[in-house]
């Protein structure tokens, strides 16, 4: 009988010693399989501070989107005449309104803006008084038979290519000057109009440092174990109605009663649009908010964002799912693409 020739002890000891490694792998890997999630964090690594989902409710009434275009930002908005809850603004057809509206360049403290604007439902050399300056008249759809524009930022739609273009130019240019601080914005165009149901905004600026500024508070990982929050700002624009409890001289004073410095009227109530370039801006909307003598107000229903936080961790609890392409960009965090941060971690 033949005989099967022995492997040395030392090499045999060697053969093992190299499988070892792998058997043990192999084992790991059935009982407890690497997430298809997971991704190696490196030092300089950030996840968006705040994670978006849908509004609902009144929170969501404001339809708004921007883009930016050559460096200028092209917002463009639209809400219900009447939404039909009492903490909004009610625009009635031939009925001007006196607002306010405010541009924050990557700085939520420094806003550049005019107190007093007159919306107006007359021609654009039409002025109601001397003392108003900054006149925005309402384009009406019906009368020329133009569609409503659908609400995505890009401007091609035929009401905004009309009135920007036209003989009669209905685009108002608004000289911005700073009311808290300067951000170095002195201009900005608005257009409006109107169809049966809704009221139309399209506001242009051109954006001082050039750049579509959308992180805010994003964490930062220092590629040991640190995380950290930064203290990043967005791109952000202020529309302010008054409302029927409008504040005590609303019609000569408009914003500046209580902005900037308090962020509320001694008196009265204020609807206030707050279109965020990174928080509002990717799902489509701009908050709907109510300011008062008691501060500033959220509307009825869900917000469509929350903090990416919790204090029971040192980390971001949430952070976009590395399978998914981020539809937004890595600068902002969608609840339909977002996992929980321990998926990422190798088993």
């Amino acid at each position: 009988m033949r005989q099967m020739k022995r492997i040395p002890l030392p090499i045999s000891l060697m053969i093992l010693t190299l499988m070892i490694p792998l058997l043990i792998a192999g084992c790991e890997d059935k009982v407890n399989p690497i997430s298809p999630h997971w991704r190696t964090w490196k030092n300089g690594d950030t996840v968006p501070g705040y994670v978006l989902a849908q509004p609902s409710g009144s929170r969501a009434d404001v339809e708004a989107k921007a883009q930016m275009w050559d460096n200028y930002w092209a917002l463009e908005l639209a809400v219900d005449l009447n939404t039909g809850n009492n903490d909004d603004n009610i625009f009635t057809l031939g009925e001007d309104v006196v607002f306010s509206l405010y541009i924050s360049n990557e700085s939520n403290d420094i806003w550049n803006g005019v107190h007093l604007i007159h919306l107006v439902y007359k021609f654009p050399d039409y002025f109601p008084c001397e003392w108003a300056p900054d006149t925005v008249s309402v384009f009406d759809l019906k009368a020329w038979d133009i569609e409503s524009p659908t609400i995505d930022g890009d401007g091609s739609d035929v009401i905004w290519q009309t009135l920007q273009h036209n003989e009669v130019k209905w685009e108002t240019k608004l000289e911005m000057s700073g009311v808290s601080g300067d951000n170095g914005l002195n201009e900005a165009f608005l257009i409006a109009a109107h169809d049966s149901s809704k009221i139309y905004f399209k506001l242009a600026w051109p954006d001082p440092n050039a750049t579509a500024d959308m992180a805010k508070d994003m964490w930062h990982y220092d590629g040991h174990t640190k995380w950290s929050r930064g203290s990043e700002e967005e791109d952000m624009v202020m529309f302010l109605f008054p409302t029927e409890q409008a504040p005590t001289d609303w019609e000569i004073l408009g914003g500046a009663t209580f902005f900037p410095g308090e962020e509320h009227p001694a008196d009265g109530w204020v609807n206030v649009w707050r279109w965020h370039a990174g928080l509002t801006n990717p799902m489509g909307w701009a908050d709907d908010l109510l300011a008062t003598a008691s501060g500033l107000e959220e509307d009825e229903g869900v917000s469509g964002y929350w903090e990416n936080d919790d204090s029971a961790k040192f980390y971001p609890p949430f952070v976009q799912d590395p399978t998914i392409e981020p539809s937004s960009g890595w600068e902002v965090l969608l609840e339909s693409e977002a996992i929980a941060f321990e998926e990422t971690l190798r088993p």
